[in-house]
């Protein structure tokens, strides 16, 4: 093509108009009025209408549990366990002075050559029939004559477990005889010097016997506590405190009363 016909060409190209050189104008639309939908591919008529904040019974359930596993945050609440351990073994504390107390003063009374039905106040008999022991006086009757004990028991049967179960109390100078189906004599002597030196063995036997009792509730207080270094140790050991200083206020006040026998 000759450069003559291009230049012809370029000249017939139309040039931008004068409207092109205005510039456009930017109309505002107003926001309320549009409506912007997102897409969902769930049909109208399967979604669900959320109402009120309404919980299922398995949320009340955890919400009860919530509220009463915050209640162990209470500052409160370690006083109460305190109190409680405390309490407890200050409950097995009394139960092990108690027996050790009803030993002594059998065995003052037996150092003294009294005959009284105290003498056998400790003995406990196991019955076949029962989960646990029980005492003698609820299986017979026990009577004093001259210087002697007679234990009558209420059913024959059951005469061969209150015999042995005298014999297990290992009471010193004392030897159940059976004189009947039923009937139980223990012979009741003064004792002799040396039998009373045996009385005492036998006491401070029972007070250790009740110490140890003592020391394993304190151990127990311990360990609930949650530890020796744990609150509330410190009153447990005062507890066991007291109660050894009286069982060993108990065994001076019996040798005093062998001396005098």
């Amino acid at each position: 093509m000759r450069p003559s016909i291009i230049r012809s060409a370029i000249r017939a190209v139309p040039g931008p108009t004068a409207s092109a050189s205005v510039p456009a104008r930017i109309i505002p639309l107003a926001s309320s009025s549009i409506t912007i939908r997102t897409f969902s591919s769930t049909p109208l008529f399967l979604k669900k209408n959320k109402g009120p904040n309404v919980k299922t019974p398995k949320q009340k359930i955890r919400a009860v549990e919530d509220d009463e596993a915050g209640a162990n945050d209470d500052p409160g609440a370690g006083e109460v366990v305190i109190a409680e351990v405390l309490e407890k073994t200050q409950g097995k504390i009394e139960k092990a002075v108690h027996w050790a107390k009803a030993v002594i003063f059998e065995g003052v009374e037996r150092g003294r050559g009294r005959v009284t039905p105290a003498l056998l106040d400790s003995v406990r008999v196991q019955l076949p029939e029962s989960s646990g022991q029980c005492h003698l006086n609820a299986v017979a009757s026990i009577t004093t004559k001259g210087n002697a004990l007679f234990v009558e028991v209420w059913d024959t049967d059951a005469t061969k477990h209150v015999e042995s179960a005298i014999h297990q109390a290992n009471l010193p100078g004392i030897s159940p005889q059976k004189t009947g189906a039923n009937t139980l004599k223990i012979p009741i002597s003064r004792p002799t010097t040396e039998q009373r030196a045996e009385i005492l063995k036998s006491l401070a036997n029972t007070v250790e016997a009740a110490k140890q009792q003592i020391r394993m509730a304190r151990t127990d207080g311990f360990k609930h506590l949650g530890g020796r270094k744990s609150n509330g140790t410190d009153e447990v050991q005062k507890l066991v405190d007291e109660a050894s200083k009286d069982l060993d206020g108990q065994m001076v006040l019996a040798k005093k009363e062998f001396e005098k026998a």
